[in-house]
């Protein structure tokens, strides 16, 4: 059993108890300890849950420490996404295509990577908007790996088109390129603009969804003004550890449904629970927490 802190009890602290966590920088923010603790205790698994800052120089010697301390398998969140590859040595599907990765499996001293980011977006995408994609127009805004899976699972529930923006041009191209040669859209299908043409109401009208998959706010970046997109239908924000910022009010003033990432976040938690536990996920423990932590960290 763990404590309702989310920390093992002291009972449980022996050489049973599986070690699973995340890594990133920053960390502080992620309610995945609590959410996945929870689980836990709901199955009840010797398991315990805990949030790593890694820093990117650290990386190497992180990665190498899941198999020196036998741990179960980890989350990997930004900026080591892509890095984290290299260390693996095996790759699922998904992250063999997308060359991004996010949850990690030890399994007899040898790391197994996923990408549970396309399943959660999937997950995020039919629970808010159902089963129709076809006719979806959609403004991705950035080209790293979170963008990489949402247009992985855009291109698996064949969305019309995908409009990329990215500050890094380069970084959008070699997505789009990645995007047509898989077969999850024609050349046609996606078109690359600058963050400059944004300004234009016409170099991007019909827009379904705006999606920023970027680490920081779109309208802050200067991304997105006051005058473009009123007829947007909603707007997806992966993030969900920051307090609504402008880009939830920029939103709102247009009367364009807001919707965060915690959706994502349930969706990509309940696939990476059952690759670390071989045990099918408790999803209303794990949206209650969810539901409960994101609160009470705005209160």
């Amino acid at each position: 059993m763990l404590s309702h802190g989310g920390i093992a009890e002291p009972e449980t602290i022996n050489g049973d108890i599986k070690i699973v966590g995340i890594y990133g920088d920053p960390v502080k923010h992620s309610l995945s300890p609590a959410m996945h603790n929870a689980a836990f205790r709901a199955k009840g698994l010797n398991y315990c849950y805990l949030p790593f800052l890694v820093r990117r120089d650290k990386l190497p010697a992180a990665m190498k420490a899941i198999t020196s301390l036998n741990m179960q398998g980890v989350n990997i969140t930004a900026p080591h996404k892509e890095a984290a590859i290299p260390f693996l040595d095996e790759l699922s599907p998904e992250v063999s295509f997308l060359k991004a990765v996010n949850t990690v499996v030890n399994r007899e001293g040898k790391l197994t990577g996923y990408n549970t980011d396309v399943d959660g977006f999937l997950y995020l995408l039919q629970n808010n908007f159902g089963d129709s994609f076809t006719s979806a127009r959609i403004l991705l805004l950035g080209a790293g790996g979170a963008a990489k899976a949402v247009s992985l699972a855009l291109g698996r529930v064949k969305a019309r088109s995908l409009i990329i923006v990215n500050r890094t041009a380069v970084k959008a191209e070699r997505l789009a390129t990645l995007l047509n040669q898989g077969g999850y859209f024609t050349e046609k299908q996606v078109e690359i603009i600058s963050p400059g043409r944004l300004g234009s109401k016409g170099s991007i009208s019909g827009i379904t969804w705006i999606i920023n998959a970027l680490s920081g706010d779109p309208v802050e970046l200067g991304l997105l003004s006051p005058d473009i997109l009123p007829d947007c239908a909603a707007v997806i924000d992966l993030r969900y550890g920051q307090r609504p910022g402008p880009f939830k009010n920029w939103a709102e003033a247009k009367g364009i449904p807001f919707i965060n990432g915690l959706g994502m976040l349930l969706g990509q938690g309940i696939k990476a629970f059952e690759i670390f536990t071989g045990v099918e996920a408790p999803l209303q423990v794990m949206q209650e927490t969810l539901r409960k932590k994101y609160k009470g960290t705005r209160e």
